[in-house]
């Protein structure tokens, strides 16, 4: 019998003008899949793999067209549709989960009524016991059909999204990033729904990720891609075991592990090796916080998203803060930048703070950090920048990079008018970028260098302290691990401290020093990264760890086991399981030696 799902020889080109020739994309795609099996399609930003997927959906971008080849689902050719046919196909028969369910979800539409608008669409009946059943199917209470998009959670909305899209229970399931922006502990527990889904439905699965962690967990085969060629196709278990092509090798090489003691680098001939940490010595204090508190709203619908946490941060170290979403990680660390002010607690600045060596010697005033950013003075605010998570949005897409770049500069005086412009060149290359790149628009850069000028933007200041937040998320494995090493190489010569914020442990493992883990507002275990990871004492700690996907790494000889015997332990099996454990309200902290602790927790009997 043929594949559920056939692509052959697909080549995809864009019109790039009139009098001008098209810019080939995608080049000469075959794959194949069955009814029951999930095929990968992997690759770095710009490989093409979103561009094929998303063509069993009949969808092509504004000014694409297909140079050959052929798309078909269930022996139909999905190209040669009418458009009443096209309407069925997308949902019926084949439906997408996008990486971003808070911009696929209408956001003033309840919850319920956007699942029965998918059953309708499709012929199905729309009753609120068949809305609360594919809510149910989802691992979600039927009460929040009542609810709105932006009164759920990320994992929760990736849910109602998933409810949707198997709502007319289709054949044929894209999945387009659909966990990216997740924290570890909601991702497992999405991917472990999509695994059953697909088995209960039978469907054919094409998954499109960078994230080979996740690839690992869901994939029974694999194709690499390269600016839109084919690399690789292999089994799952071979491909992570023993690739066969040297891109391939990079992208694993490239992947962040659990056991990684160090950022990874990547020599010429693709051997992968470990930095060595950077030695911080006797380094001074230069942020301290204590008992620091910061509630949302007043009165009795108060919600306190950091009940009482201590922080200290020294010169050229890097502070990691995880934990899943809404644990207070980034209301902690906004509060040190100033947007979210701390409603109790101490919170200052122990470093420099004057804009000119004549200047006197700041109050402890001006070094006060529970001030919101308006009312502290310029010293102080150009000493702690932020990088932000998303570098599209954070970059105004009409002012050029060189703009962009200047405006710190001129508004913190780091630089005169007249060498702003050899200012900013030396900040491009500080970030290994070309200085013409200051002539050019976001949107011709690519995802890495966007967060490269997000970096640059932040040094402008001239800091001593820089907040990362979520800084890789969305950043392919080989951009990830450049833009990491770039940050630890500017710590390194700046001495600079960093606040790193991530819900991907592997990355926190190579970049930190020390490591916050934060859940429910509350720090719940401390301590440096060797001890926290090869040692955790807090069963929440636990949990994140045994949540974390990595890619798993391969044999180094001929005599490694068989592709059977390979990946044994479901990397999905244990995550995000029933929780045996509770906060122990009246217990303290218990010392664990050299800077490790966690807080005490008891067995649910």
């Amino acid at each position: 019998m043929s594949p559920f799902v056939s692509i052959e020889d697909l080549a995809i080109s864009y019109h790039t003008g009139p009098g001008r020739p098209p810019t080939h994309v995608v080049h000469d795609i075959s794959l194949d899949v069955d009814l029951g099996s999930t095929l990968a399609i992997v690759g770095e930003s710009g490989s093409g793999k979103s561009t094929v997927a998303r063509t069993l959906l009949g969808y092509l971008r504004p000014g694409s067209f297909i140079r050959g080849g052929t798309v078909h689902v269930d022996g139909e050719d999905v190209f040669a549709l009418s458009g009443s046919e096209l309407r069925a196909l997308r949902g019926g028969t084949v439906a997408l989960v996008a990486q971003n369910a808070g911009q696929a979800l209408t956001p003033s539409m309840r919850c319920g009524a956007q699942i029965a608008e998918a059953l309708t669409v499709h012929g199905g009946a729309a009753s609120e016991e068949k809305v609360h059943e594919l809510l149910e199917q989802v691992a979600l209470p039927s009460r929040l059909a009542r609810s709105y998009p932006h009164e759920l959670s990320g994992g929760q909305q990736q849910r109602v999204a998933i409810a949707m899209a198997v709502a007319a229970r289709p054949k044929v399931l894209v999945l387009d990033e659909p966990t990216t922006a997740l924290d570890v502990v909601t991702q497992a527990g999405v991917l472990r729904l999509l695994r059953d889904l697909t088995a209960e439905l039978n469907t054919a699965t094409l998954l499109v990720s960078h994230d080979l962690g996740v690839v690992a967990g869901m994939a029974d085969d694999v194709l690499v891609m390269q600016e839109g060629r084919k690399m690789e196709h292999a089994p799952s278990k071979r491909l992570f075991r023993r690739p066969g092509d040297d891109y391939t090798r990079m992208l694993l090489a490239s992947a962040p592990r659990i056991g990684d003691d160090g950022l990874v680098e990547i020599d010429d001939d693709g051997t992968r090796r470990i930095r060595p940490r950077a030695e911080l010595g006797d380094s001074d204090v230069i942020v301290r916080g204590e008992d620091v508190q910061v509630t949302y709203g007043r009165g009795p619908k108060a919600v306190r998203a950091v009940a009482g946490v201590d922080i200290e941060v020294k010169r050229g170290e890097v502070v990691a803060l995880v934990g899943e979403s809404g644990s207070g990680k980034s209301t902690l660390a906004w509060a040190v930048a100033g947007l979210t002010p701390p409603s109790g607690g101490e919170l200052e600045y122990l470093g420099d703070v004057a804009l000119e060596e004549t200047d006197v010697e700041p109050t402890a005033e001006e070094r006060d950090l529970t001030r919101p950013v308006r009312r502290r003075p310029l010293g102080l605010r150009r000493r702690i920048q932020l990088v932000f998570q998303n570098a599209d949005t954070a970059l105004n897409p009409r002012l050029s990079v060189g703009t962009s770049i200047k405006r710190p500069l001129q508004l913190f005086k780091t630089a005169a008018k007249s060498d702003a412009g050899r200012r900013t060149g030396e900040l491009l290359e500080q970030v290994e970028l070309p200085a013409d790149f200051a002539g050019r628009l976001p949107g011709q850069l690519s995802g890495g260098q966007r967060q490269r000028i997000g970096i640059a933007r932040a040094l402008a200041g001239d800091p001593t302290v820089i907040i990362a937040d979520e800084i890789t998320t969305a950043l392919d494995v080989s951009v990830q691990a450049s833009v990491l090493r770039l940050l630890d190489d500017i710590r390194r010569e700046e001495q600079l401290a960093c606040i790193f914020i991530s819900h991907d442990l592997a990355v926190v493992r190579g970049i930190a020093d020390r490591v916050l883990v934060m859940q429910n507002a509350l720090v719940v275990e401390e301590g440096p990264t060797e001890a926290v990871f090869s040692d955790p004492q807090h069963p929440y700690t636990k949990e994140l760890l045994t949540a974390t996907l990595v890619a798993p790494a391969g044999a180094d000889d001929d005599a490694g086991p068989e592709d059977e015997e390979w990946i044994a332990v479901d990397p999905l099996a244990e995550a995000g399981g029933e929780r045996t454990w509770q906060p122990d309200a009246q217990g303290g902290w218990n010392n664990h030696g050299d800077g490790h602790r966690s807080r005490a927790w008891l067995p649910i009997d």
